[in-house]
């Protein structure tokens, strides 16, 4: 999706960005004036880097943020455990594409650690 070099403002919802949900000019804080998009929902089993055990299940929410000062706009991914991450959106593409290639190599992202091959489409 590319934006438009010369974006105009969405008049009914005050907006320049056609992705962004925020209410602009009916917020409370000037940090809830940013650019966000509708989340995009996954469940999933994860735990923090330092955890040990299965992981609890959570809710992945992914989307695109653009705060007021940004030059570019951000692929955010949040999670109920408190972990957060903000990848540009080449960022997100190269991470798309090495995990991909990196489960279909058969190398160790490619197995489920119990002999049982992660498929790419899961």
């Amino acid at each position: 999706m590319h934006e438009s070099l010369s974006p105009r403002r969405d008049e009914q919802r005050g907006c320049i960005h056609g992705w962004c949900v925020t209410a602009h000019g009916h917020t409370v804080h000037p940090d809830d004036e940013d650019h966000r998009s509708a989340g995009i929902a996954a469940t999933v089993r994860a735990r923090p880097g330092e955890a040990r055990g299965p992981g609890d299940e959570t809710e992945l929410e992914i989307g695109a943020l653009r705060r007021v000062d940004d030059t570019e706009t951000w692929i955010v991914i949040e999670t109920g455990i408190g972990v957060s991450l903000a990848l540009t959106r080449d960022g997100a593409r190269v991470l798309q594409r090495r995990l991909h290639e990196a489960i279909e190599s058969g190398g160790p992202l490619a197995s489920d650690g119990r002999g049982g091959a992660v498929r790419c489409d899961e």
